[in-house]
């Protein structure tokens, strides 16, 4: 594929910004700090809205809609946007990215990522999201280590309504959504909105369902001007056939939609005979959030938040002619079998977040904030069946451990403003506390898990500077520390303790707004100690990391949008430049013994090029055409740069067009057809390498089509 192509391409349009600057009015702040980060300090941003996620809101997963925003790269394990799915972002993952939720930590306590097949059709339910990229400002929850999304809930409507929303399309996909809200009740104070969705798809891979259930119940209660409470449920349920293995190079040439998950093979293990039906990762997740809004004299703003999150569920396996050892059974006639195993999470997720702001102090704005939060889970793993062998003991556990992780930080921020210029410091303290041990007679030689501990105190400092030229065009850099610790897995994957990670990012930018709107930045992250993927997987699809030492993550990012006629097309493009480097990547040589050095070599999974770009018309009234490509260059799956082991590059096309006619006096009747991969490209968007190389093909043209009615 010509690079010429793409580059002449994007500049000859100019970006998804387009998109930062609609918005939806009259929504009131939920978190107190987001406004104020996207409007005033000098970090490197970009803002989603409501309207820009309900375009393409037809049952695919967040990440899928937010493929299109500058330095993002998504993938699907089902391999069409519903299921498991991952976002990236300057070629971190999940595990790097800070995610919350009105402030309130969505990242695991044990893997630091975000499962967002546990939130159905979260962007139903979301006002705005706020991406970061850098070390960005302080918040709540684990420590943003390159990249943050701060996603903003919708308040309950002033008004009543009821609304539904359906979509059908390729692979059986299906969506189901109804909300309704009551406006202002009881003397104009209390409102409520709810929300309850339904979504499944058969997958592009092979068997790769998804079974998604969830709703979203938020009451506002306006006691006054003053003072608010709001409290919010977020439930979801996810039932998926597990396609987390990917597939192998040579499998692919044969058949794209292979999943070897649930594979039944002969006794030579030449030949797939079958596949076991119930292959599946069944999880739910409860959410509960109150939060206590106050005005006080003078500018004073707090809000106190106490929140609760409940997940449960398991991971099913069909394993053949396992060693009964590995399962602590020793009693039985024969010492190897095939059986179904069950891996169970069962945790709880509970804390605080306090928040305090004050921006009428004259030339001096002011925020503080106090977290503290507890995660307790379970792990253990039970047999369902046994082939030749009435298996009944369903209270046997052939692992039990538990994690207990403990956190709590505070930051005080300030920002000064001094003519043109606006002076921003941001110091954040965190305190981390993790362990992990065996619960009784949870000890298993076999599994992966080891005991831990470990505590972390951290300081991470941060400086800014704004220099308005006017109210359109800014300059701004930025300086940021941060640091955190290792994960569950990073514990259980090397054999040396894994060490605590180090960064430091800067960050030289521009934005300009305007008929013409581009903002350009550079910037330079300088990691120690980073722990980055290996290239391969554990039993359950999660990378492997290791500590590489010194390495660097630096580029150009430029995005920019037109409006050739205003309110009719808009042209739009992002372009990212990067070098993603391992100093002296080592890791330990099985084969020979001792260490291995690779010397320089290219971070797995961070492309040097990712682009966006398209234009979006309106033909004539009512009626909207989106144009949109992606484009994500050459990426190795290991750190070790294998000729292999590479994701080749990829440009894919979407196209939308949405028609919303003023018919039957409706609040809101809109149809959309959305059209995925245009030209029917065969690509894959992720992978790994374990003695060779492993992928996850993404579906070639595949179709979307929704209606949406408001009473």
């Amino acid at each position: 594929m010509k690079r010429s192509i793409i580059l002449l391409s994007l500049f000859g349009a100019s970006i998804l910004n387009a998109q930062i600057n609609d918005s939806i009015p009259n929504q009131e702040e939920i978190s107190l700090q987001e406004v104020s980060i996207t409007e005033k300090l000098p970090i490197t941003v970009e803002k989603i809205s409501n309207k820009i996620l309900q375009k393409k809101n037809l049952g695919q997963d967040i990440p899928t809609l937010l493929n299109g925003a500058t330095s993002v790269i998504t993938s699907t394990e089902a391999g069409n946007g519903i299921g498991y799915s991952t976002i990236r972002i300057r070629g971190l993952n999940e595990s790097s990215i800070n995610v919350t939720l009105n402030g309130i930590p969505l990242n695991n306590a044990e893997s630091q990522g975000v499962f967002w097949v546990n939130m159905p059709d979260l962007a139903s339910s979301t006002n705005s999201m706020i991406i970061q990229r850098g070390v960005g400002t302080s918040s709540n929850g684990m420590a943003s280590f390159g990249a943050s999304v701060n996603i903003e809930s919708q308040n309950p409507s002033k008004d009543p309504y009821a609304e539904a929303n359906l979509s059908f399309g390729s692979f059986n996909a299906q969506k189901y959504t109804i909300q309704a809200g009551t406006g202002k009740i009881l003397n104009n104070k209390l409102s409520i909105d709810g929300r309850f969705s339904k979504i499944n798809s058969d997958g592009f891979i092979d068997r790769a369902t998804a079974d998604l259930i969830g709703y979203d119940i938020t009451a506002l209660y306006q006691i006054n001007d003053k003072t608010s409470f709001r409290f919010q449920n977020m439930y979801g349920k996810e039932k998926t056939y597990q396609a987390w293995n990917g597939i192998d190079g040579e499998a692919m040439k044969r058949n794209r939609r292979f999943n070897s998950a649930g594979a039944i093979y002969n006794e030579d293990w030449t030949e797939v005979i079958g596949y076991y039906n119930n292959e599946i990762d069944d999880y739910q997740q409860n959410h509960y959030f109150l939060t206590w809004n106050q005005l006080y004299g003078k500018g004073w703003k707090s809000n106190v938040t106490l929140h609760y999150t409940k997940g449960k569920g398991y991971f099913e396996n069909y394993k053949q002619d396992e060693r009964l050892s590995k399962y602590k059974i020793n009693h039985l006639s024969f010492t190897s079998t095939d059986l179904v195993r069950q891996k169970f999470l069962d945790n709880d997720f509970y804390g605080f977040n306090l928040e305090v702001e004050n921006q009428q102090l004259g030339d001096f704005k002011v925020f503080f904030g106090l977290s503290g939060n507890e995660y307790d889970g379970d792990h253990f793993g039970q047999i369902k069946w046994m082939k030749d062998y009435n298996w009944t003991d369903t209270n046997y556990k052939f692992y039990n451990n538990n994690s207990l992780k403990r956190q709590l930080s505070a930051y005080a921020k300030v920002l000064y403003q001094w003519n043109q210029f606006e002076f921003f410091g941001d110091l954040q303290y965190r305190y981390v506390d993790y362990e992990g041990k065996y619960l009784p007679n949870g000890e298993n030689d076999d599994d992966d898990f080891r005991p831990f501990a470990a505590t972390f105190h951290f300081v991470n400092p941060k400086a800014g500077l704004n220099y308005k030229i006017n109210a359109n065009n800014i300059f701004y850099i930025s300086y940021g520390i941060s640091q955190r610790e290792p994960l569950r897995a990073d514990y259980e994957n090397i054999g040396n303790e894994p060490k605590a990670e180090f960064l430091q990012d800067y960050e030289l930018g521009y934005r300009k707004t305007g008929r013409f709107s581009m903002s350009a930045n550079l910037y330079y992250m300088d990691y120690r100690n980073q722990l980055v993927p290996t290239g391969r997987v554990n039993d359950v699809g999660t990378p492997i990391r290791e500590n590489s030492g010194a390495s660097y993550r630096r580029g150009i990012e430029l995005d920019a949008s037109y409006q050739l006629i205003p309110s009719k097309l808009n042209v739009f493009g992002n372009l990212t430049l990067a070098q993603n480097k391992n100093k002296n990547f080592t890791e330990e040589d099985w084969v020979n013994g001792g260490i291995k050095s690779y010397g320089k070599t290219s971070i797995a999974l961070s492309p040097d090029i990712i682009s966006a770009f398209g234009f979006e018309v309106y033909p004539a009234k009512n009626l909207l055409i989106n144009f949109t490509n992606k484009y994500v260059g050459q990426q190795y799956l290991s750190n070790t740069e294998p000729a292999d082991g590479k994701l080749s590059d990829y440009l894919v096309s979407d196209l939308l067009i949405r028609y919303a006619p003023n018919w039957f006096g409706l609040k809101k009747l809109e149809l959309s057809l959305l059209v995925n991969n245009l030209f029917d490209v065969e690509y894959e968007s992720n992978g790994y390498y374990y003695e060779g190389p492993y992928y996850f093909p993404q579906a070639g043209i595949n179709v979307l089509g929704g209606i949406s009615i408001r009473l």
